[in-house]
């Protein structure tokens, strides 16, 4: 793995978080059970959980902290902001469906929810996070440490 800028560190910590949960739903009934089950209701409730634990804050904080600094000082940055933003948005539409899991196709759903989830985890950090990096002035940088720390105090 790449040396991130302090700056994206805690962002890049939550990604790792994300990558489990992801290869997890794509595993479906194949994914170890430790501190999993295979019950698709079970995983539909532990994806609402996760999200709002942790894909909310994060999203959050990209979105109010990195994102607006990338495209206003790496501009060739804003249409995978953008793509990345719409991402946000259908993947919590997507938890938003698992709130009422009754559906006769859950696991598919949960398995896309996992492939969705990675494909954009993948993309900030192979994509979004090396372009600012390579791209961003230190002052930049130092401003993103600055408001992206806002939201991880620790």
């Amino acid at each position: 793995m790449a040396k991130r800028h302090e700056s994206l560190i805690p962002l890049a910590r939550d990604h790792y978080e994300g990558l489990l949960l992801a290869v997890r739903l794509q595993q479906g009934t194949q994914a170890l059970l430790r501190l999993w089950s295979h019950d698709p209701v079970w995983q539909a409730q532990y994806v609402v959980d996760f999200y709002h634990q942790h894909l909310k804050p994060h999203f959050d904080t990209e979105e109010q902290a990195l994102f607006p600094l990338a495209k206003e000082h790496v501009p060739p940055s804003a249409p995978l902001v953008d793509l990345l933003i719409e991402q946000h948005r259908e993947l919590k539409r997507r938890v938003e469906s698992f709130k009422n899991p009754a559906q006769p196709d859950l696991a598919d759903r949960l398995k896309e929810f996992g492939t969705l989830l990675e494909d954009h985890i993948r993309k900030e950090d192979r994509e979004l996070f090396p372009m600012f990096e390579e791209h961003a002035s230190a002052e930049i940088l130092k401003k993103a440490h600055e408001e992206v720390h806002k939201f991880y105090p620790h």
